[in-house]
């Protein structure tokens, strides 16, 4: 039940979010809104670092799951928030939003061509639910 209520928590926050930088991108360019809103991960990082000591976990950290992990944050906290920014400053919230949200769509497809992952009749029904989703809102 923490797991649900934890995916739930986190379901709404990034539901949130966008509602905050749409409005913070009304009078912004897209790449200035960006580097502003850098400054909140960095806020958050530094109270990770005061009151959880992470070096002892990374000091233990392979050089692959750096690289893989540094390589997500610059594809997903930089390339994607970008690209996002500039959707979200010239789209309706109401489409850009569940059109970026159908990302398990490509982490489905990655996961079965790379991973092995299992293909089952209710994750092919799904990812079809997530197409026609972005069919009608196209």
């Amino acid at each position: 039940m923490e797991t649900f209520f934890l995916a739930l928590l986190t379901a709404f926050i990034w539901g949130f979010v966008p509602f905050l930088e749409k409005i913070g991108l009304s009078s912004v360019e897209p790449t200035a809104a960006y580097l502003v809103r850098c400054s909140g991960v960095v806020i958050g990082a530094v109270m990770v670092i005061c009151f959880y000591s992470p070096f002892p976990s990374i000091g233990k950290m392979g050089i692959k799951p750096i690289f893989f992990l540094v390589l997500a944050g610059v594809l997903a906290g930089f390339v994607a928030q970008l690209v996002f920014y500039k959707a979200l400053k010239t789209g309706d919230i109401s489409r850009i939003i569940p059109i970026t949200s159908c990302y398990p769509l490509f982490t489905f497809l990655l996961g079965w061509m790379f991973l092995g992952e299992d293909v089952t009749l209710s994750k092919v029904i799904g990812m079809l639910l997530i197409l026609g989703g972005i069919f009608l809102l196209k």
